[in-house]
């Protein structure tokens, strides 16, 4: 049987890489890729860097916010400023686990990679999407299920299996991932949702930038702004 894996070989997923890493970098502003990652129908916004062995499918990531090595980020909408760790997953697939008879793809739907399929349609189409907030730390080896929210803020700690949506300026970890703490009080976290400050101007967080390293020195700061 012949398919594509015939034709791959070293010097054509390099000229791949570059093809690809050109058409990006030619349509972005500010944007680095990474060494032999792949992208399919992605979106950037500015000084976004994508590390080595990256691959990105149907999915958008908005200013400042990058992705390191070995990450495969499917099927997401992201914010600005997130941080995503190493041999990250988002919308890996799921399969369905009552009802239908059995967990294998041919059997409840056509998947392109099955090389026989029992179906003419999908009868089990999961909502994949996820949603990513702004400010979002996704610390190494963690997987985010389809459908997920991530809220403004999160932290999702290492090795965890998110399968259940993070509220803003939380922390959870495990796996399941289960909340461990919130961030911040009450009421700072307010004022960081009201303020919004990853849609301000560069040239106001460049000029407020020392407020950002106490968060009492943001919260005094808008406290006071607002009387």
């Amino acid at each position: 049987m012949f398919d594509r894996s015939y034709l791959q070989n070293p010097l054509s997923e390099y000229l791949k890489w570059v093809i690809t890493k050109m058409k990006y970098q030619r349509k972005y502003q500010f944007l680095k890729i990474g060494y032999m990652s792949k992208l399919f129908n992605a979106e950037f916004g500015k000084y976004n860097w994508i590390g080595n062995n990256v691959i990105m499918i149907n999915s958008s990531i908005g200013d400042f916010s990058y992705i390191s090595d070995d990450s495969v980020i499917s099927e997401t909408i992201m914010g600005k400023f997130c941080s995503i760790g190493p041999n990250v997953r988002t919308a890996p697939g799921k399969h369905p686990t009552h009802t239908i008879v059995s967990t294998h793809p041919a059997i409840y739907s056509n998947p392109s990679y099955c090389l026989k399929n029992f179906q003419t349609k999908d009868y089990h189409n999961p909502i994949r999407n996820v949603i990513i907030g702004n400010d979002v730390w996704i610390c190494a080896n963690s997987i985010i299920a389809d459908g997920i929210k991530v809220g403004d803020g999160a932290i999702v700690a290492a090795n965890s299996v998110v399968t259940a949506d993070v509220e803003p300026y939380t922390i959870v970890g495990g796996v399941p991932a289960k909340f461990i703490r919130k961030r911040f009080k009450d009421e700072q976290i307010d004022i960081l949702e009201q303020s919004k400050w990853w849609d301000k101007k560069i040239e106001w967080i460049d000029n407020n930038s020392d407020i950002f390293l106490n968060i009492e020195d943001y919260y005094n700061h808008h406290i006071k702004n607002k009387k």
